[in-house]
């Protein structure tokens, strides 16, 4: 049942009714106008009602577990597939670096190239150090 109001008309008539059952229920009133009334005082009385049979103690560590071994069963197809991609992107960066090696090399051999290459990448690179990041990270 829901707990506090909406702004949408037909959400807000279900809202005051379940509170009028709620209510009746809790009162004990005798009321009889609508078929939905009695359904929702039928299920206030339901959510009022003890469990039949206990939980046991550690219900809420097993049920986490549970939880967690599903998330874990379903990562691993997401990493298994992760790493397939990678593998068949590096065979295309082989490729690709064997087909167009003459050019690459005329490419590398530019030493304003080679520094635009080591000023995007030794950034990258050097934020990816566990102990400078330990370093910047403060307290």
């Amino acid at each position: 049942m829901n707990h506090e109001p909406s702004s949408d008309d037909g959400m807000e008539r279900e809202w005051v009714l379940q509170e009028r059952a709620v209510r009746a229920e809790r009162l004990g009133l005798d009321v009889r106008d609508a078929a939905k009334l009695q359904r929702y005082r039928a299920v206030a009385r339901a959510l009022r009602q003890p469990l039949d049979e206990d939980l046991p103690p550690d219900f809420a560590s097993e049920v986490a577990r549970n939880v967690r071994q599903q998330a874990t069963d379903t990562m691993r197809l997401e990493l298994y597939l992760s790493w397939t991609l990678l593998g068949v992107l590096a065979v295309l960066l082989l490729g690709l670096v064997v087909r167009y090696s003459s050019l690459l090399q005329a490419w590398l051999s530019n030493p304003w190239l080679m520094a635009l290459i080591a000023c995007v990448a030794l950034p990258a690179l050097l934020g990816k150090l566990p102990a400078l990041n330990r370093l910047r990270r403060p307290g």
